[in-house]
């Protein structure tokens, strides 16, 4: 792996280029270069699978994560949900609570007014019964003072007479 060295030649200079003989490489050192060349591969490989092992590493933290992630969205959604109907059940039982208290509160205001309607009735009858005895009571001494019958009677002469009056000066 070794990079090729390349000069760029301009057209104006034509030089003449002395050439070196070219040593050819002893067996030591071609055995060198191989097992340089094996020690960089070993070592790019050791690298690469390092890395690779970073990266895996990695992936699965992230795949970690975003499932932690996953069961902390869902553990919220699903507390927010217990919540929700923790506090609806427990709004609905006062609700509940109100709604039986106010029927026995309705129910006990119905119950006391028939009982104030009894009430009013026995005592408008006792009244009645009252106001009709004061009456005969009253009649019966306007009747000994007065004797209504008789008057009564006067009265209806007097009217016929003024009838018959008023006839003869038609």
């Amino acid at each position: 792996m070794a990079a090729k060295d390349t000069v760029k030649k301009t057209p104006a200079k034509k030089t003449t280029a002395k050439k070196t003989p070219v040593k050819k490489a002893s067996v030591k050192a071609k055995k060198e270069v191989i097992e340089a060349v094996d020690a960089v591969e070993n070592a790019v490989e050791t690298a690469a699978e390092s890395v690779f092992a970073k990266v895996s590493k990695n992936v699965e933290q992230a795949q970690d994560v975003a499932k932690n992630v996953w069961f902390a969205y869902l553990g919220a959604a699903g507390y927010a949900v217990e919540e929700v109907s923790t506090r609806a059940n427990k709004v609905s039982e006062q609700v509940q609570a109100r709604y039986t208290k106010l029927n026995k509160d309705v129910q006990d205001l119905v119950d006391r007014g028939e009982k104030v309607q009894d009430e009013a009735q026995a005592r408008l009858k006792e009244g009645r019964v009252s106001i009709e005895e004061k009456i005969e009571e009253a009649r019966s001494k306007v009747s000994e003072v007065v004797d209504v019958k008789a008057r009564w009677e006067d009265l209806s002469d007097r009217l016929d007479g003024l009838r018959q009056g008023l006839k003869k000066t038609a």
